[in-house]
């Protein structure tokens, strides 16, 4: 018996798939790992920041504890009588300079040119034994404005002997200023004025009555 042949498959006519090309695949790869690696950049980022903040501050704090430091700020010595002896030939008198005990600083003296209606002033302020204020304002041949100005505005409150000079009391007692002015027979007028206490205004005013003639 004579068998007759199958016929032949038909033929598969789908395309193949085309092969990647190898410069894709390395272009691929490479976004890839640019990618990845900016992940972990932008994850890890914060945490570096974080640390070198704690270096810097590490150091900074170390360098505090070994840098040397003064225990207070040093004091400039203020040359009262030189001062002085500057602003004499502006006033036309010898301003005042008063000698006074250890625990009290001065802390300014000069001239003073712009003051209240242009009258030249001696001006000289000490720090207290306490710690605050007191100073003196000299000057020649001043107005009721000048004086008013150097007493904020103090009213009259009569009169006071310290030091053996009389004193007119124009304190602030709403501000916590003790002023005494000595309107001198000279011309010349002194103000005495301070925050600091009675008794140190007093032996303040004591010492400056001491220089006047």
């Amino acid at each position: 018996m004579t068998e007759t042949p199958s016929p032949s498959s038909p033929a598969d006519t789908s395309p193949s798939p085309a092969p990647s090309a190898p410069g894709a695949q390395a272009v691929g790869s490479a976004a890839e790992r640019s990618a990845e690696h900016r992940r972990k950049s932008l994850s890890t980022r914060p945490q570096d920041m974080l640390i070198s903040m704690a270096v810097i501050v590490g150091i900074v704090l170390l360098l505090l504890l070994i840098v040397p430091r003064p225990n207070k700020v040093p004091e400039h010595n203020i040359d009262v009588s030189s001062a002085a002896l500057g602003a004499k030939g502006t006033l036309g008198f010898d301003p005042v300079n008063p000698d006074l005990p250890d625990g009290w600083t001065a802390r300014a003296a000069g001239l003073e040119s712009g003051t209240t209606d242009g009258i030249a002033t001696w001006q000289l302020t000490f720090t207290t034994p306490t710690g605050t204020y007191a100073g003196i304002q000299q000057a020649e041949d001043v107005t009721k404005a000048w004086e008013s100005r150097q007493v904020t505005d103090g009213q009259e409150n009569g009169t006071e002997s310290i030091g053996g000079v009389q004193w007119v009391v124009r304190s602030r007692e709403d501000r916590g200023t003790i002023s005494l002015v000595n309107r001198g027979d000279d011309g010349i007028t002194t103000v005495v004025t301070g925050t600091a206490s009675e008794t140190e205004m007093d032996e303040f005013a004591t010492a400056v009555a001491a220089e006047l003639d």
